[in-house]
C-alpha cells in the first residue's frame, strides 16, 4: 500500500512547491515555443521567420520544456497518485497531454515544415493552441477543486 508520508515531496518543506514551480515554468517554456510556431501559422509576422524556421529554432527548447514538465508532473503525481488519478480533471489533462504530444510531433510538425495552404496552417495552429490551453486549464481546475 502506498504511504504518501514517505514521499520526498511530502516530507521536505520546500520540495513540493519547488517542484510545482519548475513544472509550471517548463510548461510555459514548451508551450510558449510551440505557440510561436502556431502564431506564425496563423499569419502573425514574427520578423522574416517562416513557420519551418521557427520550428527548427524552437524544437530543442520545446522538447526540453516538455521533458522537464513531464518529469516534474510525475513527481507531483507521486505525492498522492490515488487522489490524482481519481480526479476527472487530472485524467482529462493526461489524456489531452498524450493527444497534444502526438499531434505536435506528427501533424503540427509536418504542416509547419511543409508547403500547405494557409487554411491548413491556421487550422493546425488552432487545434494546437486549443490542446495546450486545455492542458493548462485542466491543471488549474484540478488545483482549485
Amino acid at each position: 500500500m502506498f504511504d504518501p508520508s514517505t514521499n520526498f515531496l511530502n516530507v521536505h518543506e520546500w520540495a513540493y512547491g519547488a517542484t510545482e514551480v519548475v513544472h509550471i515554468l517548463s510548461l510555459a517554456l514548451a508551450i510558449g515555443f510551440i505557440a510561436l510556431v502556431d502564431l506564425r501559422l496563423l499569419g502573425v509576422k514574427l520578423g522574416q521567420a517562416s513557420a519551418a524556421r521557427l520550428l527548427q529554432a524552437t524544437a530543442v527548447g520545446s522538447l526540453a520544456g516538455l521533458v522537464v514538465a513531464i518529469m516534474t508532473g510525475f513527481m507531483v503525481f507521486s505525492t498522492d497518485p490515488v487522489r490524482y488519478f481519481n480526479h476527472p480533471a487530472m485524467r482529462f489533462k493526461l489524456m489531452m497531454l498524450v493527444i497534444a504530444i502526438i499531434f505536435n510531433y506528427s501533424i503540427h510538425g509536418r504542416v509547419a515544415r511543409g508547403t500547405y495552404s494557409a487554411a491548413v496552417g491556421r487550422s493546425v495552429a488552432v487545434v494546437s493552441l486549443f490542446l495546450w490551453v486545455t492542458i493548462v486549464f485542466s491543471g488549474i481546475f484540478y488545483s482549485f477543486s
